[in-house]
């Protein structure tokens, strides 16, 4: 009787305890999850998400990204006063300065680096005559604990006569290095004294062109002042004690990486090394102009056009092309000499180029003087007429950007229930000839958000329909909502276009539920406008966008608040966007971005992200490479450019600069009532690497925007342990449901079963 008792009491309290955890499933489930049939060929059984927790631990995440960047690269905390030379015969040279921290006296030997060296001048160049390695001013230290004075003591010639410079650099609080001859620092510092009769040396270059992509002050190499004491005239004074006109340059991978790229391989593999023959053939001078050209058009994915000079020599345009400038030097260190047919680097090489003008296909590049030909008065081209200094696609001939001449308005929109009637104009101002903006070719697209998210239910990008009748929805169907004017289109029709006016029409009946159920409350009207200019060459222009409320018949243009900038961020370093990467009818607006890269797809080219910009963009400034699962590794050449690819630092020197693209405060974690879930893509087949098989993800906003840089370094460490503890982490204090075979349907069920906890 007793063992009867026993049994019947465990099996009441195991009943007990599946009651209570029925009854919390159901009281903490969200009215679209319990409204699921589990018959539903759509809705795993298994499938129940929460949202995610990320803000109770990591809600300031953002802001202490921005600070630890913050804190390095930071401007006059050291400084350095009465710097001065002096020499004594024979054979001795000394200089001092005081040097502070915060304004209290710093000892300069407990800096972590320390340079002095000096430059000569030549009224030209900055070198020595006969050619010399830079000679360094640095030998036994001494420190006035008193008076806070730094003495170096060497032996070297008299430098005093000499025209030239004295240039005091380095940095104190180094916290890391970076890929790419960088380094982190808190506390960098320079000084420069002139020596002899001075020097009046004007670079052609601006030290702002280096702040737009780096870091501000900028910093070469992370820790060397561009410019000192903030004064323009000193731009580049320090760079000139090592980067001498006339010193051997030593990168010989950067000509070789378009020149050679299997020899470049081998090279930096330390396979073979050059022969003198070929260190000859490649030899160049250690000059700015090399040295800054060759890096960024050879080595970095540089993210524009090398032909769009004034970035970085905005203002002097007239002396960075100057006629005495076009030679072979010059024209090396941007262009291939050969370049690599196989590896796609030979058509802008110069061979090519020049092999494509009659007279020219002989030439001796070693030889030949261009300005025979190419100079103001004789037959040909001069250099600036060749190159502008502007790219094509962003600007006229005289520098004017188009986008700022031509502009494209949303005027008006109504809706009647399902035809949403849209109306748009474009204008030129000034007139900059040759352009017509009746030309136009405009591609009106509308997103349908998502409840009252920033985020598409409906993208206008997306293809939903069997459009072609053949029970199939395939590359050849229509966009939902997107529209070329002019064009066939089950959704759109054009009712005006002439004189730079259009009115067009969609149907949004096909969703005419979801917006009943206020699923849907606005929408996002945008206007790409494709126009070509007298070269044939798409210009940029930039891509507007607004939001309309369907229920009030109005624009409520201050619905979406945006989180990053694309003037002063992205514009920093792309200067136009989506010329490089998309076409240039994609301009000047993220919301315009976001239309096609909405959460309900996953980051096709990129594994384990999103194809929404929160991960998409977080990924690629993490450098993680695209397509990985298509390089082959067994090739040198693209198992270097891989390598080569994901060592490199994001520009601002510490990819926690979340303020180069973001608004001041817009980068904590996510509001997940204002976004919606989104698919992440499966990895890539790989082999010879720890990361295996994963499948595509249904996760949270958090868990894509910031997951979009952590599992990025992961996945380039290859730390497999360590991205399936993220992964677990997300899906501990989130959601992280494996999409399944239908990963549109999973997508569509996690969605309900979010949002429902949001009204």
């Amino acid at each position: 009787m007793r063992g009867k008792l026993t049994i019947n009491l465990w099996i009441s309290t195991i009943l007990a305890l599946v009651l209570v955890a029925l009854a919390g499933w159901v009281f903490a489930t969200p009215v679209a999850a319990q409204d699921q049939e589990p018959s539903d060929p759509h809705v795993g059984a298994m499938i129940m998400a929460e949202p995610e927790s990320c803000s109770v631990c990591h809600k300031e995440a953002g802001a202490k990204h921005q600070a630890s960047y913050d804190e390095l690269y930071q401007d006059g905390v050291i400084q350095i006063a009465d710097l001065a030379y002096s020499f004594t015969a024979p054979d001795t040279s000394t200089v001092t300065f005081m040097m502070t921290m915060n304004g209290e006296a710093f000892d300069a030997r407990e800096a972590d680096s320390l340079a002095i060296y000096f430059a000569p001048y030549t009224g030209s160049n900055f070198q020595f005559e006969p050619a010399a390695e830079r000679f360094s001013l640095k030998g036994d230290l001494a420190y006035d604990g008193e008076g806070g004075i730094t003495t170096s003591v060497t032996g070297s010639p008299d430098f005093s006569a000499m025209d030239g410079l004295v240039v005091v650099y380095g940095a104190d609080e180094t916290v890391g290095n970076l890929p790419a001859r960088i380094r982190q620092v808190k506390y960098p510092f320079a000084a420069l004294l002139e020596t002899g009769a001075g020097v009046d040396f004007v670079s052609a270059a601006n030290n702002d062109g280096c702040e737009k992509c780096h870091t501000d002050p900028y910093l070469k190499h992370g820790y060397i002042y561009g410019q000192v004491d903030n004064d323009p005239a000193t731009d580049f004074y320090t760079c000139k004690a090592c980067h001498l006109d006339n010193g051997e340059g030593g990168h010989f991978e950067w000509q070789l990486m378009v020149d050679d790229p299997l020899l470049a391989a081998a090279v930096l593999a330390g396979e073979v090394e050059l022969t003198a023959e070929q260190e000859e053939q490649y030899a160049y001078p250690t000059t700015l102009m090399n040295d800054v050209h060759m890096s960024h058009a050879m080595e970095f994915p540089y993210p524009q056009s090398m032909a769009n000079c004034v970035t970085c020599h905005a203002g002097k345009l007239d002396v960075a092309l100057a006629d005495a400038n076009f030679n072979v030097a010059t024209c090396k260190s941007c262009h291939p000499v050969t370049g690599s047919e196989e590896y796609g680097t030979s058509e802008y090489a110069l061979t090519t180029l020049l092999g494509s003008i009659r007279d020219h296909e002989d030439m001796d590049l070693n030889t030949e003087d261009c300005t025979r030909c190419h100079a103001e008065g004789e037959k040909a081209p001069t250099f600036s007429e060749i190159h502008t200094g502007y790219d094509k696609a962003i600007f006229t001939a005289d520098g004017l950007r188009y986008s700022e001449a031509i502009s494209i308005t949303i005027d008006n929109a109504t809706f009647d229930g399902a035809m949403l009637q849209i109306f748009f104009s474009a204008a030129e101002s000034p007139d900059i000839g040759r352009l017509d903006v009746a030309d136009i070719v405009p591609a009106v697209m509308v997103g349908l958000y998502g409840y009252d998210t920033k985020d598409f239910i409906i993208g206008a990008h997306e293809r939903l329909f069997d459009d072609n009748g053949d029970d199939v929805i395939d590359r050849s169907d229509e966009r939902a909502v997107e529209y070329e004017v002019g064009t066939e289109h089950p959704r759109f029709t054009t009712e005006f276009a002439g004189e730079g006016r259009w009115q067009v029409t969609a149907d949004l009946s096909a969703w005419a539920d979801l917006i009943a159920d206020g699923t849907v409350k606005r929408v996002e009207i945008a206007v790409m406008p494709e126009l070509m200019n007298a070269d044939d060459v798409q210009v940029a222009l930039d891509a507007p966008s607004r939001t309309f409320d369907l229920a009030s018949d109005g624009f409520v243009d201050d619905f979406y608040s945006p989180i990053a900038k694309v003037a002063d961020g992205c514009n920093n370093c792309h200067e136009a966007l989506a010329t490089t990467f998309h076409s240039p009818d994609r301009g000047g607006n993220l919301v315009a971005c976001r239309m096609c890269h909405i959460t309900k797809s996953g980051g096709s080219h990129l594994e384990l992200q999103s194809r929404s910009l929160d991960s998409y963009v977080h990924a690629i400034h993490s450098f993680q490479v695209f397509d990985i699962g298509d390089i082959n590794f067994d090739d040198p050449v693209e198992a270097m450019h891989y390598e080569h690819h994901i060592d490199f630092p994001f520009p601002t020197h510490s990819v926690t600069n979340c303020e180069s693209c973001h608004y001041e405060g817009a980068y904590n974690v996510p509001d997940q009532s204002k976004s919606l879930p989104g698919i992440l893509s499966a990895t890539d087949p790989v082999e010879a690497r720890s990361i295996g098989t994963l499948p595509e993800y249904i996760t949270g906003p958090a868990a894509r925007a910031c997951g979009g840089c952590h599992r990025a370094e992961l996945i380039k460490e290859d730390a497999v342990g360590e991205l399936v503890s993220l992964n677990q982490h997300m899906k501990r204090e989130g959601y992280l449901v494996d999409a399944g075979e239908d990963a549109t349907a999973t997508l569509w069920t996690v969605i309900g079963q979010i949002m429902a906890y949001f009204k």
